[in-house]
């Protein structure tokens, strides 16, 4: 059963990036953030945010199809660290360093900060205050 949670969640999740991720390259392609991945960044942060809204909420108690769907299966689809280390490869390979370096430490500190913030949006309900 896990395993067919895992691929409907990661099913939904990529295909949630995609659509997330191609939307903001569109709205960006005529403007000074071309460059930069803006569409992976956003999927990865708000993947981020996400697992620490869920690892929150049910930090106590969860039925067990939320994490093979959600986590495992609905996050790992829609975040992605490949398609980060591709697009971080390509900005070094075109000349574009300084894009590189902002999108290693904007994915890292930002992607750690989302998580703690979602974790802190259900602290009071998780009893996580401290």
């Amino acid at each position: 059963m896990n395993a067919l949670l895992i691929f409907l969640g990661g099913g939904l999740g990529a295909l949630s990036r995609w659509g997330l991720s191609s939307g903001i390259e569109k709205l960006t392609t005529r403007t000074v953030l071309h460059q930069f991945p803006l569409g992976i960044l956003a999927c990865n942060l708000l993947g981020c945010f996400l697992v620490g809204c869920i690892f929150g909420h049910f930090v106590q108690k969860h039925p067990a199809w939320i994490f093979p769907l959600l986590v495992t299966g609905f996050l790992g689809g829609f975040t992605t660290f490949s398609t980060f280390g591709r697009d971080t490869f390509s900005a070094i390979q075109d000349g574009l360093t300084l894009i590189a370096i902002l999108n290693i430490l904007l994915s890292v500190i930002l992607g750690v900060l989302a998580v703690w913030a979602g974790l802190r949006l259900f602290a009071p309900a998780a009893g996580l205050t401290e």
